[in-house]
Order: structure tokens, then sequence, then C-alpha cells
């Protein structure tokens, strides 16, 4: 056996020169260059374990061989080795291994039984790396197959869903596709009876011109295209027109296909008929001016009523040969007939049309404006007025004047209820694509009661106001779509916070009177 161990040592010290001993497989030189490129590392440790397995316990050998075929196998497998490749990279070195055998032994005087045991050893060292590699493919194989037939189950059960999904929304909704130049490449049948067009009228038309209804202005159309084009899911209410002339609403939501580089290629159109719906909101909102004219006219009564009786009976006691007192009952009648002349004025500025006209304007030299204006009769009345703002205001697209108005009458109304002087503090800044202006005083405030009526017409905790100013501010807002709120506390001082919408790019028009 000391020829054996000779024989592996020497396997040992030369195991790296061994591996480059490695011939390639016939027709795949420069596939097996590559593949032996990676495991040329793995093949050293081969060779280095056969030689301990010659030279010492072969159990030992054997055990370790196993472990380096597990390891092997698996990273075969993953570098994606094919078995016959594997097989052949340990087959080559039983045959390297067996040629310096068969040097070893021509060239001593090693018995063949020597040599033959050396072989058997080498052999069962070899078969057992062979058999693990081999059964590590195998499972590799079975399990990859497994997966195979799971994930299949899996794309069987995405597809089944897919459909399902395609199926309720051709079955439940008005569903639409268009390609990247608007022109229709897909209605379902829903879309067709709504529309009145069959599917051949429908296909390859350009889809925001054959539904063309006027409603809308151009800047609202241009602002759903720039949304769609920059891969963003539109949502709104759009007025169509049927192939018979006739206009109906859809509350539609339009979803971009996206490409990998994140261009829109094509979208789906997701619509609901909502005609019906709007001519209820229609009918409300006509019953909801109908019960408003009738609380307008009743409170117009009421505040036309007092003056006039007053009148009426100050009239009577006028007596001509009394004219001190006749002086006094004319300065009364006039002060009231002045008090009618406001109050229709006022209501003059809600029921007269008149034309509105938006541009964009720097809101914040609106405000500074009304402050320079007020000053006087705020330094008259002990008030101080100070406004603050964020840089880099944005413009506002609204009526100037209008606005203006609103801004006069906030201020106004915070002077009144400062009786014995005070602060009022103004604040401007942008906030998620809208302008905030705060308009705050410590004043006298107000209970939760009164928060709550605020903006009806002719409520007022004014001694000698109408309750028409804040109305009219609450419509002008409501027309630029934004909002007020109010937030006050008894004896601590009230603010209104305006909140106006801000279009940087492409604004959705405002209804113009």
């Amino acid at each position: 056996m000391e020829s054996c161990r000779k024989l592996g040592t020497k396997i040992i010290e030369h195991s790296k020169q061994l591996v480059d001993k490695l011939t390639p497989i016939e027709n795949l030189e420069a596939d097996f260059l590559i593949y032996k490129t990676k495991v040329s590392h793995w093949m050293e440790i081969l060779f280095h374990y056969l030689g301990e397995g010659l030279s010492e316990n072969v159990q030992i050998g054997e055990e370790k061989i196993k472990k380096w075929a597990n390891a092997f196998g698996q990273r075969s497998s993953e570098m994606e080795i094919p078995l016959d490749h594997a097989l052949h990279f340990i087959f080559e070195s039983r045959v390297i291994v067996s040629q310096l055998l068969e040097e070893e032994f021509e060239s001593s005087s090693t018995n063949a039984d020597r040599a033959i045991t050396a072989s058997n050893r080498l052999n069962l060292l070899i078969d057992t790396a062979a058999r693990s590699i081999v059964t590590h493919y195998t499972t590799f194989m079975h399990n990859t197959k497994k997966a195979l037939q799971h994930t299949n189950r899996d794309l069987d059960i995405s597809i089944l869903e897919l459909n399902n999904i395609r199926t309720a929304l051709f079955e439940g909704t008005i569903f639409s596709v268009t390609d990247k130049d608007d022109l229709i490449i897909q209605v379902n049948d829903h879309f067709c009876e709504l529309t009145q067009y069959t599917r051949e009228e429908l296909i390859g038309q350009d889809h925001g011109k054959i539904f063309y209804s006027g409603v809308h202005t151009d800047s609202f159309i241009n602002h759903i295209k720039q949304e769609i084009k920059a891969g963003r899911v539109w949502n709104g209410e759009i007025c169509n027109k049927a192939k018979d002339g006739s206009l109906y609403w859809v509350d539609t939501t339009i979803v971009p296909f996206l490409d990998p580089e994140g261009v829109a290629y094509q979208h789906i159109s997701i619509q609901y008929d909502v005609t019906e719906k709007k001519k209820t909101e229609e009918i409300l909102l006509k019953s909801e001016k109908v019960s408003l004219i009738g609380d307008l006219a009743a409170g117009i009564a009421h505040e036309i009523r007092n003056p006039l009786t007053s009148i009426a009976g100050l009239v009577q006691l006028i007596n001509e040969s009394d004219r001190e007192k006749n002086s006094f009952f004319k300065d009364i009648i006039l002060t009231e007939i002045n008090r009618i002349n406001f109050i229709v004025s006022e209501l003059m500025v809600l029921a007269k049309p008149h034309a509105v006209y938006f541009s964009w304007f720097n809101i914040v030299e609106s405000i500074q404006n009304v402050i320079d204006l007020m000053q006087p009769e705020a330094n008259l009345r002990n008030v101080i007025i100070s406004f603050d703002k964020e840089e880099n205001m944005p413009l506002v697209y609204g009526e100037r004047n209008q606005l203006t108005q609103v801004i006069i009458n906030m201020i106004k109304n915070a002077m009144e209820a400062l009786p014995d002087g005070g602060e009022i503090s103004l604040f401007a800044a942008p906030f998620d694509g809208q302008v905030v202006l705060t308009v705050k005083d410590n004043g006298v405030g107000m209970t939760d009661e009164q928060q709550k009526r605020i903006g009806e017409p002719f409520y007022t905790t004014k001694y000698n106001g109408t309750g028409l100013g804040l109305m009219i501010c609450f419509k002008i807002i409501q027309n630029h779509g934004g909002t007020i709120l109010v937030d006050s506390t008894l004896n601590k001082g009230t603010s209104f916070q305006i909140t106006l919408p801000v279009h940087a790019s492409s604004p959705v028009d405002p209804v113009h009177k």
C-alpha cells in the first residue's frame, strides 16, 4: 500500500496541474472552456480528495467526495451546466488518475494485486462522485418540475382571474380601449348601446372627436390628455354626444398603459352612465334655489318692512306747524330709506347677471392693496393689521375684483369684531396645489351656534348688519372652486381660512357667466 500512498501524495501535490489535463467534449470546445473556468477550483478539490482516498482511509475519502459531489452538483445546476457536462469532468478525472496509476505501476515493481486494489479504490471513489451528482440533478429536476407545475397552476389561476376581470369589465361597465393617438381599438356592447354606434362604426375613430359635445372647454380636454400622457389615472364626469345628437353624462376613469420606458401606449376608459343622476341633481338644485328664493323673499320682506313701518308712522306724525320735529322725522325717514337702498344694492350683487372675466393675477399684490386701502380706518379703530406670506407665491386664476371684494369684506368684518381695537393677522401660503389665505382676529368671537349659521342670508351678529356680505363671499369662493372654513371661540377671536385652487398647467376653466 506504500505505492498507493505515494501515488495519492503525488496527486494531492499536483492537483492543480491535473486540472489543466482535462480534455474537452467533442465539438463543444468553446462551451467546455467556459464551464472549465467556472469549475476548475472544484476539480482541483476533487483531485485532492482522490489523492487522500488512495493514500489514506478509503471510507474517509468516500465521505469527503460525497459532500463534494453534493456541493458540486448544486453549483453546476445553478450555473446551468448540463448533467452530461458535469459527469464528463468526473469521468475525465478517472482517466487522468488511471494514467498516473498505469505509469506508477509500470515504473515500479508493484504486483498486479496492489494495482488492482488501487484501481478498484479509484473506481469506487469516482462512482461515488458520479452517483451523488446524478442523484442531485435528479432531485433538482424533480423539484424544478414540481415548481413548474405549481407555476403553471398559478398561471392557470391568474389567467382565469384575468378572464373573470375582463368579463366583469365587459358586462358591468361601459368599456373602451384607445391607442396613444386616441383612436378606438376596442369597445364592449354597453358602450355601443350608450353611444348608439355599432362596433364597426367606432373602431378606428378618434375618441375625442366622435363624441364631442361642446359642453367642455378646450383646456378641460387638454388637461385630460396631458394627465394620460404623463401616465396618471384621470377620473371625472364628462358630457358626450350620442349618434342621434343627444347628450349624456358618464362618470369616467381613464387608466393609461405604460411601456417599459414609462410612455403611455394605450389607455382604457371605464365609464358609468350618470345622466339620470345629473338630471336629478339639476332638479334638486332648482328646488334648492326655489327654497333659497323663499328664504330671501321672507328675509327681504322682514328687513324692508321694519324701515317702511317706521317711515309710515313718522309720515303720520309730521305736522306742518312744528318744523323742529318735522326736521327730526325727515332725518329718520331718510336714514330708513338709505337702509332699504343698501339692502337692495346688496341683493343686486346676488341677482344681477354680470360678466365674469377670469385671469391669472397676483393675489399677494391684491391683499396688500386692500390693506393699504383700509389702513386709515384701522388706525381710527386702533387696529393693527399684519400680513405674512410664503416666498414664491403662485399666481391665482380667478376674477380679481370679486376676490378683492372678499378680502375687503373679511378685513371689514374683522375690524367690526374689534370694538376696542386689537390685531388682525393675514397669512398667505401655497399648499398642495392650492393657495391658502387666513384672516384672523382676536375680537369678540362667536358661539358654536353662530358659527353654524354663518353665510345664511340676513343672519348677522352685528347690530346694523344684513348678513348678505358673507353670503356673497361664500358664493364667490364657491364659484372659484374654493372653500371657506370658520374657526371661532367666544371672547377669543375668529379665523377665516380661504382655500383657492391653483392650476399650474392646464386649468379646468370655471363656468363663465
